[in-house]
């Protein structure tokens, strides 16, 4: 039985590897496949300025899975991850920021990251996400 964990790729927006936060809607992803032998994974987010940060430049981010492929989370249910500050002042905050999450993801079969710029209709914020699984095959 063989352990991997360098089972790593992009996650995508319309087949695109990043995606600019220009309003203050919630932007999903394109749907992220999880391997079934996978048993855990991380999400590395980055969100980057596209100019000076200023107060309130932030970026929630959920994940909505989906145990069949077909019906995901709803944004108010999906569940929250965290939120990264680009404002250097802030403590935590930095530009670009960067974080990794762990996931659970045994027993399901795909998710959506789902992401809103707390000021992204008058300071757009660009998001990009690594995503890797660990597998027990």
């Amino acid at each position: 039985m063989a352990n991997t964990n360098n089972n790593d790729a992009a996650v995508q927006w319309s087949a695109s590897s990043t995606k600019s936060l220009n309003s203050t809607s919630r932007f999903d992803s394109d749907a992220v496949s999880i391997h079934v032998d996978a048993v855990q994974a991380s999400l590395q987010v980055k969100v980057d300025n596209s100019g000076t940060p200023a107060s309130g430049d932030y970026v929630d981010v959920w994940i909505k899975w989906s145990p069949d492929a077909t019906e995901y989370d709803t944004d108010e249910h999906a569940m929250y991850l965290g939120r990264l500050d680009t404002v250097a002042a802030n403590d935590p905050g930095e530009d670009p920021a960067t974080r990794t999450f762990t996931l659970n993801v045994s027993g399901k079969q795909s998710f959506k990251l789902t992401s809103k710029a707390n000021q992204g209709g008058t300071r757009a914020i660009t998001i990009s996400a690594i995503y890797n699984e660990h597998r027990m095959a």
